[in-house]
């Protein structure tokens, strides 16, 4: 909705913009025409003026210069001068139906407009009056009159009347931007519809038909993608997880047997050697089946969550615990730093418990002379998010590594390869937290020395201590 607000105010402003500018060009243009054709040649005016000056009087007669007497004939114009006892005294040109005695009325009515359908103009002379005329309807003479308050009053009359063209420019464009937002609105949802990968379909008509079709088709497309994607990936899980269940019970029999003779004391000592290896490498087979196969539950979202009110501080103090009873290397020291006990999230314990276990695996696989690891709980800077950090001071993982080391290993995405281990630790560690919307983020150390692995949660309930 607020995209069609947007493309309706741009809309709107734009016709606004437009409108003005046409406007003043419009204003502008009529202007310089009406001024290039009005001083294409001597105004009536200024021909009547000259007229009068330029004639010169020799005896009873009266003659023209020659420039004068081309102007008038340019302009088809003739000319005369009536005496002060009315009658004509001169004439130059003089049509034979334009009289030769004039009263006073019927000079009053000629000055001002037309003599005998004539257009003429007239100027003072030192023995009667000039008159110019042209031909009959070559020029319009009308006489305007206006008020001074009224004169006084235009430029505030001008400033209204631009006032009301652009107001009723923006009623016009909101008419026509509110038709055209009305067909453009379902084609905006349909294309977010897309791409919440939602199925759209739009009424195909009117003028947007031709893009309402390829939405249409678009949506038609990408549904039965999402559909085969769905089938494929749902059939990868299903594989994955028949072929974890039926490798489990011959491997159970394997560790089993091998076990039994591992602990046989009848046995030679190479053969029950041999038994330990057998047994050791049933196990790693084990951990590998199950992580695959947890992976990819969680890839496709297929892992069901057991969720509950959770203290990450509880299950660091546990996944400590757990690595020192069960006798860790010398090499390694595990130290907790937790300052944020009353703090609780909504998780599956078990997995947030491998989670914390794959991190601490981690340093311990990638730092075989040992290192230092520390758990740690925080807040972020806005106290919106949960931290749980584990971090070492080994020899960490190069920072364009970083990048990619949390795709699955061998797939497209995933550039570097697995040195140590089968490579599904890290990734199932940010499967497990993105299933409990959270994010998991990778930092190396100064000089690339250590690592620090921070698993991001949303915080559900805080201070809450049941």
């Amino acid at each position: 909705m607020e995209g069609v607000i947007r493309i309706l105010r741009r809309f709107v402003a734009a016709t606004i913009i437009i409108s003005i500018f046409l406007l003043i060009f419009n204003l502008v243009m009529l202007c310089v025409l009406v001024f290039t054709e009005n001083n294409q040649s001597p105004s009536p005016e200024n021909v009547v003026k000259q007229v009068a000056q330029s004639m010169d009087k020799q005896g009873d007669s009266y003659r023209l210069n020659e420039n004068t007497a081309e102007l008038l004939q340019h302009n088809n114009a003739w000319a005369m001068l009536i005496g002060e006892d009315g009658n004509v005294q001169w004439d130059y040109h003089l049509p034979n139906d334009v009289p030769q005695s004039y009263n006073l009325v019927e000079v009053a009515k000629f000055s001002r407009y037309y003599l005998m359908e004539y257009p003429v103009y007239a100027w003072e002379h030192e023995d009667g009056l000039i008159v110019v005329g042209y031909p009959k309807k070559s020029h319009w003479r009308y006489q305007l009159d206006y008020l001074s308050d009224w004169l006084e009053s235009l430029p505030l009359r001008l400033i209204l009347l631009l006032i009301s063209n652009v107001i009723l420019a923006l009623l016009i464009s909101i008419m026509i931007g509110t038709r055209l937002i009305r067909k453009i609105r379902p084609l905006v949802d349909g294309v977010h519809s897309l791409a919440k990968e939602e199925a759209v379909q739009l009424d195909a008509d009117g003028i947007f038909d031709d893009l309402a079709q390829s939405i249409n088709s678009t949506s038609t497309m990408l549904q039965n993608k999402t559909d085969a994607l769905k089938a494929r990936d749902e059939a990868r899980s299903n594989w994955i997880a028949g072929i974890s269940h039926d490798i489990r019970t011959p491997l159970s029999l394997v560790l089993g047997y091998a076990s039994e003779m591992e602990e046989n004391s009848d046995l030679p000592d190479e053969q029950r050697h041999q038994a330990s290896i057998i047994r050791r490498q049933g196990e790693k087979l084990r951990s590998l089946v199950s992580d695959l196969n947890l992976v990819s539950m969680l890839e496709y979202e297929m892992q069901p969550l057991h969720l509950k009110n959770i203290r990450l501080s509880v299950l660091a103090r546990q996944v400590t615990t757990d690595f020192l009873n069960n006798g860790i290397d010398d090499r390694y020291t595990i130290d907790l730093k937790l300052t944020t006990e009353p703090i609780h999230i909504i998780g599956d314990e078990k997995l947030l418990l491998r989670a914390i276990n794959n991190l601490v695996l981690n340093s311990m696989h990638h730092n075989p002379e040992g290192c230092e690891i520390i758990l740690e709980t925080a807040l972020s800077e806005e106290g919106s998010k949960y931290h749980f950090i584990v971090t070492d001071n080994g020899q960490g993982i190069p920072n364009e590594q970083l990048k990619n080391i949390t795709e699955l290993p061998y797939s497209p995405k995933r550039k570097g390869t697995i040195k140590q281990g089968h490579g599904l630790g890290l990734p199932m560690v940010a499967r497990i937290v993105q299933a409990h919307h959270g994010r998991l983020i990778l930092e190396s150390g100064v000089d690339q020395k250590g690592l620090t692995a921070v698993m991001e949660f949303p915080i559900r309930h805080q201070n809450d201590e049941h």
